[in-house]
């Protein structure tokens, strides 16, 4: 088993970031025994008090912005204006957390005597992707530590340097020892942490092979919540009225964000016959434009995939889009090293998806375009996946996009908005590989907490109360 992660730019090799302990078994056993020894005096602390706590991480999170977008950039290749935007959600998540995530698990009351508290489940374990490595991870942390909870955390292989800077930050701003621990590694750290007998849930954010291993490991520990964010094989639908400029740069954009490095990107395209080609022309267009190079620079669209093997992944299915019975509209490849890429693009002459390119989650900037005859066409192909996160409309017609609502089994529907946008005022997840109904964003609050149900009275004892047959006592 590998000792160090050597964490090292995908932009630029000679860039080594820094060197990290792998946690084996023993590690992970120490993090979560003092997670699980930390646990009682925070949940007794006090909403207030944690609350502060909270804030006080906010408060360093949005002056250091910058600092961890070049750390974001570096890391994992994100384009400097994308690593921008992720850097400034931390502190936002925070404000949400306290707000409106909080008021998710406030106390129910039924009526007179009838009532349901919300309390922190225990230790939970926080295992981090590569794409979104502080945002993802944070948006289960924050309400996970808010509720009550302590957080053994596990960041991606791929961006360790992202979670100590995420780590260190929290201890800055005062955590308590024990309520926060940290585990460095990859997939064997992870299978420790999530078997550990004292962690209580798995909140994840991964490939759908990784979640389904961790639902098989666990699958003996009902008690232990899981909350899996999975993958995405999401789906732009362009109707006949639709205002296509629009249509063309919400699909690129949903296309080539994080180099196609998201759950939520678009890689399948259904559009209405009479309009198939004049879109085809110009999404083609749009995607030979799109600007690649060092992610550090502001003029820069696109970075590198996060590493080589993400690099050969999307090679292999680019290889398959032929076998497929696709046509080949466009494969732009920089003159650049590994494991820079551009867009791909490749049309079908039917919405039929049984191939393993057609079906399969890619994470890279490769799309098929499909045709449709109309609105019901579109959204059984939409519905054809074994995935479910999310899916876009494109229509000047409302009624026609309300008429896809419930209809498409997606998370997520959006109205002329491509695939890549979410509110955190709102669930995110979604349905087949995708997700297992326990969606992040507002609803995180929920999965971190248990529901306890309470009938009370303080009124005395009353023998005519009794049913019929039960004496009282004498």
């Amino acid at each position: 088993m590998t000792r160090e992660l050597h964490s090292v730019s995908p932009s630029n090799p000679g860039d080594e970031i820094g060197r990290f302990a792998v946690a084996d078994a023993a590690a992970v056993d120490a993090a979560v025994s003092r997670a699980a020894e930390a646990f009682p005096s925070w949940r007794d602390a006090g909403s207030e008090c944690r609350a502060g706590l909270l804030r006080r991480f906010r408060d360093l999170a949005a002056g250091r912005t910058e600092e961890l977008a070049r750390l974001i950039a570096r890391e994992v290749g994100k384009a400097i204006w994308e690593s921008r935007s992720e850097a400034g959600l931390l502190a936002a998540k925070v404000d949400l957390s306290l707000a409106d995530g909080m008021r998710s698990v406030q106390t129910l009351v039924a009526g007179p005597g009838a009532r349901a508290t919300f309390h922190p489940r225990g230790v939970l374990a926080v295992l981090g992707p590569f794409n979104f490595p502080a945002h993802l991870p944070n948006g289960h942390i924050v309400p996970a530590l808010a509720t009550g909870n302590t957080v053994v955390f596990k960041p991606s292989e791929l961006a360790p340097a992202v979670g100590d800077w995420m780590m260190r930050l929290w201890r800055e701003a005062g955590l308590p020892e024990g309520v926060l621990q940290i585990v460095q590694g990859a997939a064997q750290t992870g299978r420790d942490l999530a078997a550990h007998p004292r962690v209580d849930g798995i909140l994840f954010t991964g490939s759908w092979s990784t979640g389904r291993a961790l639902r098989a490991a666990t699958v003996d520990e009902p008690q232990k919540i899981l909350a899996l964010e999975m993958g995405g094989k999401n789906a732009i639908a362009v109707l006949a009225d639709a205002d296509l400029d629009l249509a063309v740069s919400e699909t690129a954009l949903s296309v080539c964000a994080t180099t196609g490095q998201r759950c939520s990107c678009a890689s399948r395209i259904f559009v209405e016959h009479s309009v198939f080609e004049p879109f085809a022309e110009k999404l083609t267009a749009v995607l030979r434009g799109v600007a690649i190079g060092d992610p550090m620079r502001e003029d820069v669209f696109m970075g590198p995939l996060v590493s080589e093997t993400a690099y050969e992944k999307v090679a292999r299915y680019r290889a398959l889009a032929g076998e497929a019975g696709g046509e080949r509209l466009l494969q732009v490849q920089p003159e650049l090293p590994v494991p820079f890429v551009g867009p791909g693009l490749v049309r079908f002459a039917s919405a039929e998806q049984t191939h393993p390119y057609q079906r399969d989650e890619i994470f890279g900037p490769e799309a098929a375009l499909y045709p449709v005859d109309d609105l019901d066409h579109a959204i059984a192909a939409v519905n054809d996946s074994d995935y479910g996160l999310v899916a876009s409309v494109m229509t000047r017609d409302r009624a026609r996009y309300e008429h896809a609502v419930g209809r498409v089994r997606t998370g997520l529907l959006h109205w002329n908005r491509g695939t890549i946008g979410a509110s955190g005022k709102l669930p995110f997840g979604g349905r087949g590989r995708s997700g297992n109904d326990r969606p992040a964003g507002i609803s995180a609050s929920v999965y971190c907490t248990v529901p306890q149900a309470h009938l009370e009275s303080d009124a005395g004892f009353d023998p005519d109360a009794l049913p019929p047959g039960m004496p009282p006592p004498r």
